[in-house]
């Protein structure tokens, strides 16, 4: 009897166990569904259709490369204002869609959710698209390879859907090849550039040429099989490259890391091409340029981003009346305002100035057109 009263004791113990630990795992997995659900709600319906198209890279390329492009979209896709966003140096489409804590990091998510297309690419030279000789990969080129994404975009490669309105969207170097493209091409109705200026922090040159080594030396890409002039980041340096680290998330920088790409050194040599005032003077859409705070490549002594307003007058010069140039500033963030934790803040502002400057739609007029 002793024995049994014993048994009986240790049974309801492990039974009370077993019984809190079923309610508290309950309680767990509901609130997981619940916060998922809050998380994805806003982006659950938006679709991704990927598709390779075939892009030359100058008017001598004869047979071209080919590229791969996400076209994305929340509803009905018709009469819908495309946004085309193109990366910057080291990173492919999952900088403006990035696959962690989703829709917080996913610039592409916010923006088909607010009504618009957003064409996503890996450029030539990153991600899943070719990777010619490094010499071919250059800001003229990316800015040719773009130019044809925006016809095809009007003629209804993508979709079969005939885009009336277009805007560019870049980031870094991706802002540099847009405003290559449109001072070339005249072929787009606004422009939205992020982590550029005309003058750099001084600071910024000894961090690119400290920071950035061959590709091929790095372990991610030693059997590549990549030319020479491919570049990366050496390991351990995109937090200073392009974070302002009270305002990131640790998690997000580790992938980041994992999974970061590659730029060319023609891709750096036609920065001052990108940066000759006659380019920029000759854009006449809008364009907004957003930056953050402590933006370690451009934000120093002499380049101030104290604010929206410091950074206006350090461009207006650089562009037309006809640009009707506005800047803004997020407060507190590094290079990349995709990846801050306050990036929904600039989602917004990117998405109120296409509003407002362009339209979400054919059938609407901007609130505020570009006179």
């Amino acid at each position: 009897m002793s024995f049994w009263r014993y048994d009986k004791s240790g049974m309801r113990k492990r039974l009370r166990i077993l019984i809190v630990s079923f309610v508290g795992l309950s309680a767990f997995f509901l609130l997981f569904r619940l916060s998922s659900a809050q998380s994805f709600a806003d982006d659950i319906d938006v679709k991704c259709q990927q598709q390779s198209v075939n892009v030359k890279l100058s008017s001598l390329d004869v047979f071209g490369h080919n590229m791969v492009t996400w076209l994305c979209w929340h509803g009905d896709l018709k009469d819908k204002t495309v946004q085309l966003v193109i990366h910057g140096l080291t990173y492919d489409h999952t900088y403006w869609d990035f696959p962690y804590q989703q829709p917080n990091y996913s610039y592409v998510k916010n923006a088909a959710n607010a009504g618009y297309a957003v064409l996503n690419i890996d450029r030539i030279g990153s991600g899943l698209s070719d990777h010619p000789n490094d010499t071919e990969v250059s800001g003229t080129s990316g800015a040719f390879t773009i130019h044809q994404l925006v016809t095809d975009l009007r003629t209804g490669i993508f979709a079969n859907t005939q885009f009336s309105k277009i805007i560019l969207v870049g980031h870094s170097a991706g802002s540099g090849m847009s405003l290559l493209e449109v001072s070339s091409y005249q072929d787009v109705d606004g422009m939205i550039l992020s982590g550029f200026a005309h003058a750099f922090n001084p600071a910024a040159f000894t961090l690119i040429a400290t920071d950035f080594y061959p590709a091929t030396l790095d372990p991610k890409f030693a059997n590549s099989g990549y030319s020479p002039g491919y570049l990366t980041t050496v390991p351990g340096t995109r937090s200073q490259l392009f974070y302002n680290l009270p305002d990131a998330d640790p998690n997000v920088i580790t992938l980041d890391e994992t999974l970061k790409q590659t730029a060319t050194s023609e891709e750096l040599a036609d920065l001052p091409i990108i940066l000759l005032p006659n380019v920029s003077l000759s854009i006449h859409v809008p364009v907004i340029i957003a930056n953050g705070q402590f933006d370690q490549l451009l934000c120093g002594t002499g380049t101030p981003c104290d604010n929206s307003q410091a950074m206006l007058a350090r461009e207006q010069s650089f562009f037309s009346p006809n640009a009707c140039l506005e800047a803004f500033i997020l407060p507190n963030s590094g290079h990349d305002i995709n990846l801050h934790l306050n990036s929904a803040s600039w989602y917004a502002l990117a998405n109120d100035w296409a509003n407002r400057r362009v339209g979400n739609s054919t059938k609407n007029s901007p609130t505020q057109p570009c006179l």
